[in-house]
């Protein structure tokens, strides 16, 4: 298990800056960040403790005990209305980390759909969700959800999972992929077309063509995640003919 300097080292690699970095946005000197990072026994004052878990978006229990809390991210979102747009409103994106700091990644069944609509932004509810951790997919903030309904056969049936990273720039949604679409009436898998510049929104489509497509405006999405991979749990059987 880590200890408090373990930890802080870990932490800073992740965020990608060096320890002169570090120094320089708390106002401490370089050789005081080595200092942390080499010796478990110092005592953080609390004032530079606060600073460290905000640059580092962890918790100043995590850095001082390892103890698994919710990790509150700011991340632009879309607010009031508005698409996302760098360096616009924000809403609070809730993800948990385990005890070596990487981040959970949270898995939503169907049965869990409902609360998650309510609970999204709550750090209780986000902790109630089963965590898995999934080899290739650790640069990123990612969920796993359950596939309901047959709007996307053949693509997906229901039953499988989609593995998603979450998309912080609603502006860089890609034609044509993927996406899991956190709105206020749901939470759906389709394909879309980016017309967020032109119409403030996005155009939903189904892989079924028994589903026509839609339209959802801005202020309709709380969240999208671009679907990365998926794990089926429907494998047909093949019917061989035996000579």
């Amino acid at each position: 298990m880590s200890n408090q300097a373990e930890r802080l080292k870990s932490l800073r690699q992740k965020t990608n800056l060096n320890q002169q970095e570090v120094a320089d946005k708390i106002g401490k000197s370089r050789s005081r960040i080595a200092i942390y990072e080499t010796q478990s026994q110092v005592q953080i004052p609390s004032d530079v403790l606060q600073k460290l878990s905000q640059i580092y978006h962890t918790t100043p229990e995590f850095i001082l005990y390892g103890t698994v809390q919710p990790v509150v991210q700011p991340v632009t979102q879309p607010v009031n209305g508005n698409p996302r747009i760098t360096g616009g409103d924000m809403r609070i994106l809730v993800v948990t980390t385990d005890r070596a700091g990487e981040e959970n990644t949270a898995f939503v069944p169907v049965k869990a759909r409902a609360g998650y609509l309510v609970g999204y932004g709550d750090p209780e509810f986000i902790q109630t969700l089963p965590t898995y951790s999934i080899p290739g997919f650790s640069e990123g903030t990612y969920r796993v959800f359950e596939v309901e309904g047959d709007s996307m056969q053949e693509t997906l049936r229901p039953g499988d999972l989609v593995v998603t990273q979450f998309v912080e720039n609603w502006r860089n949604l890609k034609n044509d992929k993927m996406y899991v679409i956190v709105s206020i009436d749901g939470i759906i898998i389709k394909r879309i077309h980016n017309l967020l510049d032109k119409s403030g929104g996005i155009v939903i489509v189904s892989d079924n063509p028994q589903f026509n497509p839609d339209f959802l405006h801005s202020d309709q999405i709380m969240e999208i995640w671009e679907v990365r991979a998926t794990i089926s749990r429907n494998l047909d059987r093949k019917k061989l003919n035996y000579i």
